[in-house]
């Protein structure tokens, strides 16, 4: 028995395999709620005075304290229990899309038959290494691999796991969260913008592009990113969602878009997948796609390693050095506005902080906070954005 939910091309689960991915969940919160607190504890009640006790002054980042954290018995039972609900819940969701995949392919070429908006892609792109290199968030393929020329499987794979992971805290099974916070940011900043071209960059399958096309429906909207599969099953989600969205296979660092295109850019959790070069590269050809006027936003993961305590600092970097998130520990100590700047934007145009992350956009400055949530929500429940207009006039 199989029970229907999310749109016409997302992966469906039978009642044994939702028992399966509801009991990985249950092992997660189980993890987050009894075991996070432990490891908590250890840091700052054994790991810091050890530390301070060897060499006179307490550990001041997370990189002082690695080592003796994870020699520690405690810690790495933590890590093995970290990474081990992760790929269960993988290994469990992509024999789910495998059951189904014919079903699923007639669904998504019949979505795309007659299409309101458009995918075009390049299977001679080369693939930057950041990409290339790593399965992220451990996620068997990753983004790009692709076995024929129809292949859709890592996009409806990540669509479900999206959907399942996340559950009921980043927008539900659309996992627009990030998408919603982005309008959000938009209608406090910039409440005039009125884009007629929007570019969304590393859009894996459209979970904020499609939230974004909703929000502006008179723009002609364009999505890229790098994985061919990703946008194949990303062009029939949208269809499927109503949307028309012109979605191509890019990178974001170069694109094939000429000068002054686009009156808004934006990108939701792609920086972190990348690397500081690229980042510089982003936002450079960003500034080079914005007519004057035009605004970029990026929102991306939270974690500022000036706003968080050490074992928080942990696990920011734990993301880097165990799930995959090759950047997600340098990007945390980036200067957003010193990259901004170097990219051609004004200093006094950069706009950068947290915001709260919401299901359905609004315009809410109480939402946006520049020095870390009082409520403690730097790592869960809010996003960092950082946003800049290209002033008319600079280069």
């Amino acid at each position: 028995m199989t029970e229907h939910f999310g749109h016409a091309v997302m992966p469906q689960a039978t009642h044994d395999e939702q028992a399966m991915e509801d009991h990985f969940l249950a092992m997660r919160l189980w993890t987050i709620q009894n075991m996070d607190p432990l490891d908590k504890r250890l840091v700052n009640e054994v790991i810091v005075p050890e530390i301070t006790a060897k060499t006179g002054a307490p550990p001041k980042s997370s990189a002082q304290m690695r080592a003796t954290l994870e020699d520690h018995p405690f810690h790495q039972y933590w890590l093995s229990l970290s990474f081990f609900y992760q790929d269960q819940i993988w290994r469990a969701l992509g024999a789910s899309v495998d059951r189904q995949y014919d079903t699923l392919a007639n669904a998504v070429s019949e979505r795309t038959a007659a299409p309101r908006g458009s995918l075009t892609l390049d299977p001679d792109l080369a693939i930057p290494r950041y990409i290339a290199a790593f399965d992220h968030h451990r996620m068997p393929g990753s983004y790009h691999v692709d076995t024929s020329a129809a292949d859709f499987r890592a996009g409806a794979l990540y669509d479900r796991f999206a959907s399942t992971y996340l559950r009921n805290l980043n927008g539900g099974w659309k996992n627009d969260g990030r998408g919603q916070t982005l309008v959000a940011h938009l209608r406090d900043f910039y409440p005039d913008l009125k884009p007629r071209r929007i570019l969304d960059l590393g859009c894996s399958v459209g979970h904020s592009t499609v939230a974004i096309a909703a929000a502006f429906p008179d723009a002609e909207v364009h999505a890229i990113d790098v994985g061919a599969p990703m946008l194949r099953y990303g062009h029939a989600r949208a269809e499927a969602m109503g949307q028309a969205i012109h979605f191509s296979q890019q990178n974001a660092e170069h694109t094939r878009f000429e000068d002054a295109n686009f009156d808004l850019i934006t990108s939701s959790a792609l920086l972190h997948e990348t690397s500081a070069a690229a980042m510089r590269n982003i936002f450079a050809e960003c500034h080079r796609l914005l007519r004057p006027g035009g605004v970029m936003a990026h929102v991306e993961v939270p974690p500022r390693h000036e706003h968080l305590g050490l074992w928080e600092q942990m696990r920011c970097d734990f993301e880097s050095h165990y799930n995959n998130e090759p950047f997600m520990a340098a990007l945390s100590r980036v200067d957003y506005v010193a990259t901004s700047v170097g990219a051609g934007f004004a200093s006094d145009d950069v706009i950068v902080g947290y915001r709260k992350g919401v299901a359905e956009a609004r315009a809410n400055r109480d939402d946006f906070f520049t020095q870390g949530d009082p409520q403690g929500r730097t790592l869960l429940g809010s996003w960092y954005v950082c946003s800049a207009i290209k002033t008319a006039g600079l280069n």
